[in-house]
């Protein structure tokens, strides 16, 4: 600049023989992300929900407002990846590499999510839907599609009551018929391999739906890992921590060298009974289950322990190994 004005250029002149103006340097605009090519920026404006409303009338009771947009404090739901079908809020935007973080309503834990993968939520379903483990189980995700099936066929058939029942008599056939199947099968399995061997099988049979292993997954508990198929058994016999709870039978791990082990199923972990009675221990299953205490006296010929709690430590309860845990987290001492 200051050369320019030692050979005679003034502010405002354009430079060279052919330039008598100043012409201004044009401006880069950067495309907001996700514009298609040849759409209209001026109608952006139309959809910025920013802009400022109304004022209310006399009387009237303006609701409060809520985050728009990914921006920090908004509720969101994870629809893909590990974190699938949970709730949480966000705290942090990475617009560079289109991540977000967000801290997970069960858990409490922060993680980072492709923001491809969030769908924004209001206040209300996340106050209602947020904590509600229930919606996780499979069980659960069958009767909702089962109403939302049945909801349908209701709207379809609302002016054909006698197609309805019909094809509820169909359907109550075609499940007879089934049971009838099962029945033979079962009944050709007994007489293939004789009457002495066939007692086993449809005692076990009939015993399948009382059988499954009752949930007891929890954050902060020692676990032992069993799978010998996981990784090509890497983690088989090892011991580890339960890191996060995605849902009743599925959780997160972190090995003893800090790998985090994602979407590990409660059937490849057992629980592990510590060895000092200075540890903490959790009860998991039965009505004291959450409870944090430890372990007074054991018998090791019956698997069962004296366990005073901390909520209630002027009681002692016998439990089996079965029903406790090595608990690493934070406790009310």
């Amino acid at each position: 600049m200051a050369m320019l004005k030692g050979m005679g250029w003034k502010a405002g002149e354009g430079i060279g023989r052919t330039f008598k103006q100043d012409v201004k340097p044009i401006e880069h605009q950067l495309r907001p992300k996700g514009l298609g090519l040849g759409a209209d920026r001026s109608a952006i404006k139309d959809l910025d929900e920013s802009r400022p409303k109304r004022p209310p009338k006399p009387g009237e009771e303006r609701a409060p407002e809520e985050p728009q947009g990914l921006v920090t404090g908004g509720p969101v739901l994870v629809e893909k990846g590990p974190h699938k079908d949970l709730y949480g809020k966000i705290e942090g935007v990475d617009p560079d590499n289109a991540r977000v973080m967000v801290r997970l309503a069960i858990g409490g834990k922060t993680v980072t999510v492709s923001q491809y993968c969030l769908r924004l939520v209001n206040r209300k379903e996340y106050e209602k839907n947020s904590r509600d483990l229930s919606r996780l189980s499979k069980a659960h995700k069958e009767r909702e599609k089962m109403k939302t099936d049945e909801e349908k066929e209701r709207l379809s058939n609302a002016g054909a009551p006698d197609k309805h029942v019909d094809r509820e008599r169909d359907r109550e056939g075609d499940r007879d018929q089934r049971g009838k199947d099962r029945k033979r099968k079962h009944q050709s399995q007994h007489d293939r391999d004789g009457p002495h061997a066939g007692k086993e099988p449809r005692q076990s049979s009939s015993n399948t739906g009382s059988s499954r292993a009752p949930c007891w997954l929890q954050r902060d508990l020692r676990v032992r890992f069993i799978d010998k198929k996981f990784k090509g058994g890497k983690y088989y016999n090892s011991k580890m921590t339960i890191e996060d709870v995605l849902s009743p039978e599925v959780c997160v791990c972190r090995s003893e060298e800090g790998r985090l082990l994602d979407d590990v199923k409660q059937s490849m972990l057992e629980t592990v009974v510590p060895k000092s009675d200075s540890d903490f221990i959790m009860v998991v299953l039965g009505q004291n289950r959450g409870q944090v205490g430890r372990i007074l006296q054991r018998d090791k010929e019956k698997g069962q322990a004296l366990v005073q709690l901390q909520r209630s430590e002027e009681q002692v309860f016998k439990l089996d190994y079965d029903a406790v845990c090595h608990y690493v987290g934070g406790t009310d001492d």
